[in-house]
């Protein structure tokens, strides 16, 4: 490992705004091994395929086995997206792992289990700056990290046309 024996995590999704964070994790931990991680949602393919029909009326339950390749699906595309953060981090000059991992509850949760794992010494997260009505109503991950983390959160901005 490089200097440090704790590392930084990045949350990344492939935004703009995650991308960001990604440079300025290179900037300020650099020196550090940098964990990528693109969080993927188990079970969120079943609830977003047209089978799913909440009231049980309407359609029929896909087969475990659509389910388990739907969640495929969602697994390899946040690997594909951790890949590409680490890539960011890796062409700026840092050591950088992907690290794609199952959601437990919500996001932030997740990252903060996995830096409390890790003993990482930061989070970088990107935001996108919606707003407090928005964010109130949608959720913010970079606000629930600044809440839940066990370690600094850096919450990276980018400039708004």
């Amino acid at each position: 490992m490089t200097t440090g024996e704790h590392p930084a995590i990045v949350a990344f999704d492939g935004s703009d705004e995650s991308a960001a964070a990604v440079r300025e994790a290179v900037r300020l931990f650099g020196d550090r091994r940098l964990v990528v991680v693109s969080v993927w949602e188990p079970g969120l393919a079943f609830a977003m395929s047209p089978a799913y029909d909440p009231t049980g009326m309407g359609y029929p339950m896909p087969t475990g086995e659509e389910v388990a390749m739907l969640d495929s699906v969602e697994r390899d595309h946040a690997t594909a997206t951790a890949e590409a953060g680490a890539r960011i981090a890796e062409k700026a000059g840092a050591h950088a792992d992907a690290y794609p991992v199952p959601d437990r509850v919500r996001v932030a949760d997740t990252v903060a289990a996995l830096a409390q794992e890790m003993k990482a010494c930061a989070i970088v997260v990107g935001t996108r700056g919606r707003g407090a009505m928005r964010s109130k109503l949608l959720g913010s991950t970079s606000a629930e990290l600044l809440r839940c983390a066990p370690c600094p959160v850096v919450v990276v901005r980018t400039e708004r046309d």
